[in-house]
């Protein structure tokens, strides 16, 4: 019957095996960055570590191989190669100035002289690189390893602690769990470091407090794969709705596009791009700005005036729709003129720009192809195509824009 321990341990290693999977299958759909893979595969070794180092995979390993403590040496190895994929995250994101070879190096001294303690007194003693164990081969053996994981999940957690502040609230959330699971391994580790150390010096000297730091261990790789799912959920949501807010955007600046399309009617271009689109509304604005006068310019802001004291709104992309119908009626009135349209065949126009005859002799303001590339500018812009929908907009543009004469009985 499994304890208490050994229900832990495996616990954090199917969560830590699970996590892992989860990552590796992600990262190979979405091509994430390396400092992922390294944290991926950092996962799943400390998930293979915890379940190497189990009380019932130790004693199973024991009687398989006929060897005393061998499990216990591969849970040690894996954790330390853990350590060094955790190295590999940290150097990718820049918060390592350690050169991966160095690391390597570290990792390879320190794991050749564990197995090389091992050798010589482990393997057919009893509680090798426990605190059972009083002789210094296995107490030299620990403090190595001890040394070694405590000074990297150090590094780990100011890594992490960096990481956070450039991520948003909830990503920020899953980062901090993270942060504490490492926090809890770390106080462990460090707990059964000083133990060690007490009793190199006196071999004599009781052990306590070991069965909090095997708690720990289980439980800070919980806590941490908890933090990564938190995460990915998190930032998975974000982007969605990241997404779903560009769209809106492209789609409100593809229809301010088509609405302004008819001030720039003597251009016929092809199918364009987004920031294309965005060049030729900024080249009808400028059209916008020559056929609305100041008083017209001061009307639109003074009716709309209450929206901004109130409610505390943005009111200039609203007013920028104004006037952009207000220049389309007047240009569209300008058109029809010469062929003697009726009103609804100019508001026909105005939907249709296809309709419009080009060979009209007509005036046409100067523009200038303008370089836009500003999220700003593009957000505003997209706001002024969604303000194109609004029934205020059209109920001003129709009072405040040109008058059209009443047409004649026929």
């Amino acid at each position: 019957m499994p304890d208490a321990v050994s229900l832990l341990w495996y616990s954090a290693a199917a969560a830590g095996v699970t996590e892992s999977v989860r990552k590796a299958l992600v990262n190979r759909g979405f091509g994430y960055t390396l400092s992922r893979h390294f944290l991926t595969a950092g996962i799943a070794c400390m998930a293979l570590s915890l379940a190497a180092g189990d009380p019932m995979t130790l004693n199973w390993a024991d009687q398989l191989t006929g060897l005393h403590n061998v499990a216990i040496v591969v849970h040690h190895v894996l954790a330390m190669v853990a350590m060094v994929f955790t190295a590999g995250f940290l150097h990718t994101l820049g918060q390592l100035r350690l050169p991966m070879p160095a690391v390597v190096t570290i990792f390879g001294v320190c794991a050749a002289a564990m197995v090389s303690l091992y050798v010589l007194a482990g393997a057919h003693t009893s509680f090798f690189g426990a605190p059972r164990n009083p002789t210094w081969p296995s107490q030299l053996y620990t403090a190595i390893y001890l040394t070694y994981m405590v000074g990297w999940l150090a590094a780990l957690l100011l890594g992490l602690t960096v990481v956070a502040m450039g991520e948003v609230a909830g990503v920020r959330g899953g980062v901090t769990l993270a942060q504490l699971g490492v926090a809890v391994s770390l106080v462990g580790l460090s707990w059964r470091l000083g133990v060690v150390l007490r009793l190199l010096l006196d071999p004599h000297h009781p052990p306590r407090g070991t069965h909090f730091a095997v708690f720990t261990d289980g439980v800070g790789l919980l806590l941490f794969a908890a933090g990564s799912v938190f995460a990915a959920v998190t930032r998975r949501a974000f982007d969605r709705r990241d997404r779903r807010r560009t769209q809106r955007q492209e789609a409100a600046i593809e229809r301010l596009w088509r609405r302004t399309r008819i001030l720039l009617i003597h251009r016929r271009q092809p199918p364009l791009t987004p920031t294309q689109q965005i060049v030729e509304i900024e080249d009808a604005l400028l059209i916008v700005d020559q056929l609305i006068d100041c008083t017209t310019r001061s009307a639109i802001r003074h009716n709309l005036r209450d929206l901004e004291l109130m409610y505390e709104m943005d009111i200039e992309p609203i007013a920028t729709a104004v006037e952009i119908e207000i220049a389309i009626a007047a240009i569209v009135a300008r058109l029809s003129k010469p062929a003697g349209r009726t009103q609804a065949d100019a508001d026909a126009d105005a939907d249709d720009v296809d309709a419009v005859d080009v060979d009209v002799d007509a005036w046409w303001p100067e523009t200038e192809r303008l370089p836009v590339d500003d999220d700003k500018r593009a957000r505003w812009l997209a706001a002024t195509g969604a303000a194109l929908s609004e029934r205020r907009v059209r109920r001003l543009a129709k009072k405040l824009g040109p008058k059209q004469p009443r047409r004649g009985r026929a």
